[in-house]
Parts: C-alpha cells; sequence; structure tokens
C-alpha cells in the first residue's frame, strides 16, 4: 500500500489540476441599458405616451368648456394652472410606473443571462453588453 501512496499523490494532483484548469474563473460581465432607446422602441412606453396624450386631450377639453370668452383672466389663468397641475400629476404617475416596469425588466434579463451589473450606456465609454433589446422584449 506504501508503494502506492506516490501514485496516489499524483493522480489526486492531476484531478485537482485539471479541476482548476476547468473551473477557471470568468471575468463578470457588465449588462448595458441604452434608456432612451427603451423608451422610443418599446410597445409599453409608447401605449403610455398615448395615454398621456389622451388625458392631455381631455383635460384641454374640459378647460375649454368651462372658460368661456366671458371668463375673467385670474379665473381662466386658475383653471389653466389646476389642469396642467391635474397633467403633471398623472404624467408622474405614468412615470413611475414605467420605470418601475423597466427596472424589473432590467433585473429580469440581468438575472437569466448570469450579469450582475448593468449600467446606463451614457456612462460607458467601453465595453459591456448591450441588453436593451432583450429589455424592449421584456416590456411588451
Amino acid at each position: 500500500m506504501v508503494k502506492y501512496l506516490p501514485w496516489i499523490g499524483m493522480v489526486l494532483l492531476a484531478a485537482a489540476l485539471a479541476w482548476v484548469l476547468v473551473e477557471t474563473p470568468r471575468e463578470a460581465q457588465i449588462g448595458v441599458i441604452d434608456l432612451v432607446k427603451i423608451i422610443d422602441e418599446s410597445p409599453r412606453a409608447q401605449e403610455l405616451n398615448r395615454m398621456l396624450m389622451e388625458r392631455y386631450n381631455e383635460l384641454v377639453a374640459e378647460l375649454n368648456e368651462s372658460v368661456g370668452e366671458e371668463t375673467p383672466e385670474d379665473e381662466r389663468a386658475d383653471r389653466e394652472r389646476q389642469a396642467y397641475s391635474a397633467y403633471l400629476a398623472y404624467r408622474q404617475e405614468l412615470e413611475a410606473q414605467l420605470q418601475v416596469e423597466v427596472d424589473e425588466a432590467v433585473r429580469a434579463v440581468a438575472q437569466d443571462q448570469g450579469i450582475p451589473l448593468v449600467v446606463d450606456s451614457d456612462v460607458v465609454r467601453y465595453g459591456g453588453k448591450d441588453i436593451s433589446g432583450e429589455v424592449i422584449a421584456r416590456l411588451k
């Protein structure tokens, strides 16, 4: 048994070396997203934009109905401010909703592809894997 000990040691050493070579650490990928592209090309973003335009048109129609030629200028300005405030509140609500959906899509794509870090393309000069297309596909 003692005479086989060096051979057993060599086999174990070879197995350890093979395991180390096979399991070499890979560089962590960095995901890159182009937020402008995602917003421009995403059907979901376009749907939310359409909803915003519909709300804008409703508010303009309501304003035009409630304000006539004889309405005092200060009352007219007050109603315009109220309509604009309602428009901005709705816009912020839709933007927050889209941001949550984009964040969820980015997280899902990154997890599926094993990407531990995703940054906006505005801050990347070189490298990274663009996952914008996959994020757009998830937002449908």
